[in-house]
């Protein structure tokens, strides 16, 4: 049998549809449109997980090695003293840098007219 696409076309349209499952279109838009978002990026999931991996590492060769925390304490006491973060001055002005940069990241400027400009 030949057929043009012209009567390829009615004989498709000329078949019985069956009909479709109640609520299949809700349970389309459920799957695609209205579905939520994930609540972390995967990104984050990673850097989350990297951090409690090196904690538990962390923590393991601390119960595991005898001394490990007493090395762990005296280092991170040298390096604040190396920074100068021993100083009560110091800490002060870092804590009053660290608040202003956040209140101003803060602040918002209601844009200018379009005649100001």
């Amino acid at each position: 049998m030949m057929y043009d696409d012209d009567e390829l076309d009615r004989a498709l349209a000329a078949l019985p549809l069956e009909e479709p499952p109640p609520g299949l279109h809700a349970r389309i838009l459920a799957g695609t449109v209205y579905r939520p978002r994930a609540p972390f990026r995967a990104w984050e999931v990673w850097v989350l997980g990297t951090c409690i991996a090196f904690a538990v590492w962390l923590a393991w060769l601390v119960v595991a090695t005898p001394g490990t925390g007493e090395a762990i304490r005296t280092a991170g006491q040298r390096t604040i003293e190396v920074f100068g973060l021993s100083s009560l001055t110091t800490l002060a002005w870092l804590a009053v840098g660290a608040s202003a940069a956040y209140w101003i990241s803060q602040l918002s400027f209601p844009k200018r007219p379009a005649a100001a400009r």
